[in-house]
């Protein structure tokens, strides 16, 4: 995929998710992702979002439709660096991955898919760490790959749940997936992804301290890219999100289907902002409030006939 930045209206949301009052009895990590989760239906008409979150400090963990397969996009390539990791020494596979988080390259991609052992290697490798609601079916960039073993439980398409996505990310800032060199070299290659806008959703509205070092990969197949944008207008982001106190968490928010693709944008990051506020007991905060409950951005009116903007990244 390639970069590019989003209009500038892509700020944040609020209405349930909102800072507590002082005095207010504290709210639970499950209560704000489900509140997440309830704005989403109001922000954004027709998006599907899952969300998935693990405080890595205490193990507390909450979802909304964590469970349920989302297409994964290039999120998933964080998967794929991982399971070349494990076959091949850092400096082997580095010239790929670089390209992969630096510019979201599909043909290195594809390459580092090859280095594993081909799409059904892949799968081999996800099963075996039990992410039972993620597969990888098919890679056409540089030549077409197509798995045998993929449940293809979203036909043609790739896919993952937020809850699998936060277990990787959870075992690999614990160093369960690799050794200590290989996973220093992952996370640091997640760091050379955007750090706001396109591409950078999960840190357009974190504090300037969380954004530079914010690890993560986003995932994004806009509208005009597919066949069907009732099926995809897909935007993903996954990651690790440093806290002032040095605690980390590990985070999913997909986002599929949504008709207004700032809205369904305004919707992740928001949602990124109000997960951040809450771990980090920052409740003054600004994660757009008052654009939330004024229900989000404007929504984007086209003429009939006239061709859907560009949101692509480049």
């Amino acid at each position: 995929m390639r970069k590019v930045l989003l209009a500038a209206g892509l700020l944040a949301m609020g209405g349930c998710a909102t800072a507590p009052e002082a005095g207010a009895p504290r709210e639970t990590l499950r209560t704000v992702v489900e509140s997440l989760g309830q704005e989403a239906a109001r922000l954004s008409p027709g998006t599907d979002l899952a969300l998935a979150v693990t405080d890595l400090r205490t193990g507390e963990s909450a979802s909304f439709a964590g469970a349920t397969p989302h297409i994964s996009a290039s999120s998933a390539k964080v998967f794929w660096v991982a399971a070349a990791l494990r076959q091949h020494d850092v400096e082997t596979v580095a010239p790929l991955a670089e390209k992969v988080f630096r510019t979201s390259d599909n043909e290195a991609s594809g390459e580092v898919i090859d280095r594993v052992g081909g799409p059904d290697a892949i799968n081999v490798y996800l099963q075996g760490l039990g992410l039972r609601n993620t597969a990888l079916t098919k890679w056409n960039y540089g030549k077409p790959r197509w798995a045998t073993n993929s449940p293809r439980v979203m036909q043609n398409d790739n896919y993952f749940c937020a809850e699998d996505m936060v277990s990787f990310l959870a075992r690999l800032d614990r160093r369960e997936l690799l050794t200590p060199k290989p996973t220093a070299r992952l996370l640091g290659w997640m760091e050379l992804t955007p750090r706001e806008g396109c591409g950078g959703w999960l840190g357009t509205r974190l504090p300037a301290s969380a954004r530079a070092s914010l690890q993560h990969k986003g995932g994004w197949l806009p509208p005009g890219c597919c066949s069907d944008d009732a099926r995809y207008n897909v935007l993903n982001e996954v990651g690790l999100v440093t806290l002032p106190d040095g605690g980390r968490y590990a985070v999913a928010i997909l986002a599929s289907r949504g008709p207004d693709w700032p809205k369904q944008a305004f919707v992740v990051e928001r949602a990124s902002c109000v997960l951040y506020r809450h771990l980090s007991k920052q409740p003054a905060l600004d994660c757009g409030d008052a654009l939330a409950k004024a229900g989000g951005p404007a929504p984007v009116v086209l003429e009939p006939g006239a061709p859907v903007p560009d949101y692509d990244c480049e």
